[in-house]
């Protein structure tokens, strides 16, 4: 079973006792729970043990994680299922491979939350980012570049983009730029 954790903690935690928050929610995660959720933060994590399955179950139901079994597409189902946000990362833009400064530069100007399909979407069309579609104001104009009438709604864009050429390489800079803590997952 691979997972990944959402939300953000709140207040100083230990290893063993984690304040995390997510969407108005507040929770104190205790030892075993800490522990899978700290592993889950940044990156892919793996619970293979029936008790790691039993408290990651109990995670899902909270909120707190995303899972699915191990496959081909198991990283950008468990994607799928989060809202990308931005965070003023600490790391300086230049560590950022060429990939995650493409998903970067859209994640950051944007000025509304984009999905992984959306994302996968605009890196297989090489729709490259600019002014045209950046800010509140412009985001009918990337919207419409997204959503033609071939692709009209949020489930065949994702059923689409699950098969894309860009899944692979989008879902790597996404979970790079998790990793440099560029982004948060909610």
């Amino acid at each position: 079973m691979v997972y990944i954790s959402k939300g953000i903690v709140y207040k100083e935690s230990s290893i063993n006792n984690i304040h995390v928050s997510r969407c108005g929610g507040k929770y104190n995660l205790l030892d075993y729970q800490a522990k899978l959720w700290l592993a889950g933060r940044f990156r892919l994590a793996y619970a293979v043990d029936y008790a790691g399955q039993s408290k990651l179950r109990e995670l899902e139901s909270l909120g707190l994680v995303e899972i699915t079994e191990f496959n081909k597409t198991a990283s950008y189902r468990l994607l799928k299922n989060c809202v990308i946000c931005k965070e003023n990362p600490i790391a300086s833009f230049s560590l950022l491979n060429k990939s995650e400064k493409l998903v970067w530069k859209w994640i950051r100007n944007v000025g509304f939350k984009l999905t992984i399909s959306e994302l996968v979407y605009l890196v297989e069309q090489n729709i490259m980012p600019g002014t045209e579609f950046f800010g509140e104001k412009n985001w009918h104009t990337l919207i419409n570049a997204i959503y033609t009438p071939e692709i009209s709604s949020d489930c065949i864009l994702d059923a689409k983009m699950a098969e894309s050429s860009a899944r692979n390489s989008t879902v790597s800079a996404v979970l790079g730029l998790l990793k440099k803590k560029h982004i948060i997952l909610v």
